[in-house]
């Protein structure tokens, strides 16, 4: 009889004993599964933080160029606008001269036309040329030129670095929201090494604890993912 009570006792200690030999597996899974979600969480933290930095760099370089587009647009016009300027005054003199009745005068305007002003024309063109520039009152449509100016260059006139500023803005927020999310898998991490060397009641608190924090932090990865995705 002692025998067999002896048997049955040496029978029921397994069963017992593989109740926390379980729950250490758990833990142990749960530890590798939360250990490889931190590491994709960190990766991808990692690339959207690249991605952030070039965009912001685009924006900046896309800014430059179409800032030296303008300023050359803008040394351009002035120049012309100044020959023009300076083709109307001896327009308006050579005019001047041959509404008078002085034969040097006019010798003198016909000169001036015949090799002055076609060269104040020509540095002038085509804002002293072309009927679309010019005025009612004799002035010149400077904005017309200017417009017209940017035209001539659309791959500057494209470039839009306002787009790139918004697109390194987004990124710069989906990284810290990733980043609050690793923060929350370590913290998993935590719980559940703690799990591991803890008491068999703490154990279990911490395990709770522990995957809690790691649910939470996988929907709110899965959610800022998901949220960018649809705003991208």
């Amino acid at each position: 009889m002692t025998d067999k009570k002896s048997e049955g006792k040496s029978i029921a200690r397994p069963e017992k004993s593989s109740h926390p030999e379980r729950l250490e597996l758990i833990i142990v899974i749960l530890i590798a599964v939360v250990s490889v979600t931190a590491a994709l969480a960190a990766w991808r933290t990692s690339v959207v933080a690249s991605s952030g930095s070039h965009a912001s760099r685009q924006g900046m370089i896309d800014a430059f160029k179409k800032q030296a587009g303008a300023n050359e647009d803008q040394r351009k016009l002035y120049e012309e606008a100044g020959y023009a300027f300076e083709y109307s005054i001896y327009l308006a003199s050579v005019e001047a001269l041959e509404a008078g009745n002085d034969p040097t005068a006019a010798t003198l305007a016909l000169n001036m036309r015949e090799f002055v002003l076609p060269a104040l024309q020509t540095l002038a063109a085509p804002l002293a040329t072309e009927a679309k520039y010019q005025n009612p009152d004799g002035s010149y449509d400077l904005e017309e030129r200017r417009r017209d100016l940017a035209a001539e260059t659309p791959d500057l006139s494209g470039l839009d670095p306002q787009a790139s500023f918004d697109q390194a803005a987004r990124y710069s927020s989906e990284r810290r929201l990733l980043t609050s999310g690793a923060i929350m898998l370590v913290l998993s991490l935590f719980w559940l090494g703690l799990a591991e060397i803890s008491g068999s009641t703490l154990r279990v608190i911490c395990l709770v604890v522990g995957s809690s924090i790691y649910i939470f932090a996988l929907t709110w990865l899965l959610a800022v993912e998901a949220g960018f995705i649809l705003l991208s």
